[in-house]
Formats: C-alpha cells, structure tokens, sequence
C-alpha cells in the first residue's frame, strides 16, 4: 500500500473511538500463528524492527483464524502477518508498507510418488486446507478444489495419510515447509507450486502512525543483511529436521 494511503488510514485511526496514538503504548500484543515455522522467522525479524521504534512485540500465540479475528476487532495490537491485500476486507487492519516474508503453496498428493507431477489429476478433487490460512482458501478455489479445512497441520498429515482427501495444499514461508519431513517423504507433489505470496505484517487502525515507522526499520533490516542472516539460520535449522527423524527412526 502506498505510504501516502497509510496517512489517511492514520487520521482515520485517530477518529475511531477509544483509537489512540502510539506514543503511549510501548509494548504492543500481536498475535501470532501457532505451529508454522515461518513465524519464527517473522517474529524475530518484528521483535528487533519494534525495538528499532523504540517499542516492544509481545507475542500472543493463538489459531490462524482467531488471530485475524483479534486483530481485525482490536483485541489485540495486530497481526503477525497476512498476505497483501488483505485490508480490503478487513479494514480495521493497516498494513506496513514493506514485505516481511515471502511464500508459495505446493500440492501435495495423498498418493506415494519419488518424482513429482506436472498436473493434477483429474476432478472433482477433495484438497485439505489450513482454517485461516487465507492463500490457501484463495488457491483451492483457483484451481477448483472443494476444500476440506483443518485446525492443525497434523490434522492435515492425518487426511493424507487415511486418504479421505486427494491433496493437501502447503503454504511454504522462505521454502521452509510446516510439515514434517515424514510426512512429505515418499509422497508426489506437484513440480511447481501452485500459487505465490507476499507476508506483510498488519496492525489495527489506531496504530496506523507506527506503520511507516515499522517500514523504515524493516528496510534496515533488509539492506544490512540482517533479515537474510535470520532467514539462512530457519532455513539451516529446518534442514537438519530430517536426519534428526531418521536417527529417531533407527532407535
């Protein structure tokens, strides 16, 4: 969103009732999306550009859906993060103006395969979705999947391994997947994803003045090779999951 769209959507903040300025508010409650490795990512990155303005994040752990919800009714500071453009039907959320994360969504078939597909297979096909993992939703209707929604990525592994659905759709933050490594051995995927996005981190109106702010620490961040340090060191760690489950497996 344009920097000069985020000053009216201050002055609206400034109007709505009980919205105040950030100036006296130094600890800010943001929640986050439970069992995704990427807030890890978004969380550490967030903490140090919050600190950069002089403020706090405290992390308020919940399920994706009812953190939109928290946010968008300003039970809570805002949003860890949501893809761009979200604002449009959530407009008690302001955006800051600078990409946070980015991502894509694989499909993930219930059938076994070493080597990935090119097409889905043909319809009608049942895909498992995160509840409140908007990117998701949006691609499963894109594509023309009836999706069945789930309320943990374990729940997810779960379908697919009963196959009661034909696929999973995966949001991948910074190529680090949010399923286990057995749960994607041995199972065809597509070859290429089936959708990418951008994370923004989005704060409830009344804070709309510490979005440029935000933007500006998050750029310093960037260009000082910072975030990409925080990235790297996810990535790594993520990589190492699969000998630690085959060395759990051998004992």
């Amino acid at each position: 969103m344009p920097r000069a769209m985020i000053a009216i959507l201050l002055l609206l903040g400034a109007a709505a009732p009980g919205g105040a300025g950030v100036s006296h508010a130094k600890t800010f409650d943001i929640a986050v999306i439970e069992d995704i490795p990427g807030t890890q990512i978004a969380v550490e990155l967030l903490q140090e550009a919050y600190r950069i303005t002089g403020h706090e994040l405290r992390p308020q752990i919940v399920p994706s859906q009812r953190a939109l919800f928290m946010a968008e009714n300003g039970l809570v500071d805002g949003d860890l993060f949501r893809i761009e453009g979200i604002e449009v039907e959530h407009p008690n959320l302001v955006p800051v103006p600078y990409p946070l994360l980015r991502g894509h969504v694989i499909a993930l078939l219930a059938r076994a395969g070493n080597e990935c597909a090119k097409d889905l297979p043909d319809g009608p096909l049942i895909a498992a979705v995160r509840r409140g993992v908007i990117i998701e939703k949006q691609t499963a209707q894109a594509l023309g999947l009836i999706p069945v929604q789930t309320s943990s990525y374990a729940q997810i592994e779960m379908l697919l391994n009963s196959g009661r659905v034909d696929l999973a759709l995966i949001s991948e933050i910074e190529n680090i997947s949010p399923l286990t490594p057995r749960a994607m051995a041995n199972r065809q995927k597509l070859c290429e994803p089936v959708a990418f996005f951008t994370l923004f981190h989005y704060l409830h109106r009344r804070h709309a003045e510490l979005a440029n702010e935000l933007a500006d620490a998050l750029e310093q961040l960037d260009t000082s090779g910072e975030k990409q340090r925080v990235i790297t060191q996810a990535q790594d760690k993520s990589r190492e999951q699969p000998s630690r489950d085959s060395s759990e497996t051998r004992r």
